[in-house]
């Protein structure tokens, strides 16, 4: 088996302390390469998995070979691509906030330039300012269709997770009934 290159040392080392890959010892240490051929050795002879459901979503040890032998699903962005995401999400924003979705006072000269950003940016939706800008984009009368952000699976699950927890913790109003102090010194 050959694990693709795209996953990080930092993506294996998680691997093997989220999957408990005892065996491989002073994976801090290895060499990125030495880590990818140790793990890959070790999952070979594995025939059990104890399965994740918070972070990988992999209940099987062929589930953890495919997924290792595909590109990692994180979204792995340049410099440049970084760059020119912010660039646009900061324009939609500018457009949606400060132009109140007036084109012309925007730094587009047409509403298919302003898609075609949209576009291009919902492919990066595990980061904030993307889901920010598109959730804006999308409250535009003028918009045919909404334009949904695309989010890695742990993305969605740790977003689900957070809303659940702020739901949870809205509306905590206690009430007490009796007298009250008030002293000043």
């Amino acid at each position: 088996m050959d694990i693709h290159h795209t996953h990080s040392k930092k993506d294996l080392i998680e691997i093997i302390e989220c999957f408990e890959l005892t065996e491989i010892e002073d994976a801090r240490d290895m060499p990125k390469d030495e880590l990818r051929e140790e793990i890959a050795d070790y999952i070979d002879g594995m025939v059990y998995l104890k399965p994740d459901t918070d972070n990988f979503f992999i209940d099987t040890v062929d589930e953890l070979k495919s997924y290792l032998k595909e590109p990692t699903p994180k979204q792995l962005l340049t410099n440049a691509e970084m760059e020119k995401v912010s660039v646009i999400t900061k324009n939609i924003i500018f457009y949606c906030r400060e132009c109140s979705f007036c084109l012309p006072a925007s730094n587009y000269i047409e509403m298919d330039d302003l898609i075609e950003d949209a576009i291009y940016i919902s492919r990066y939706g595990d980061l904030p300012a993307v889901r920010r800008a598109l959730k804006l984009l999308n409250c535009d009368e003028k918009m045919c269709a909404p334009i949904e952000p695309v989010m890695t699976k742990r993305m969605r699950v740790k977003l689900k997770r957070m809303d659940e927890l702020k739901k949870r913790n809205i509306g905590r109003l206690k009430v007490s009934h009796g007298p009250i102090t008030v002293s000043f010194d």
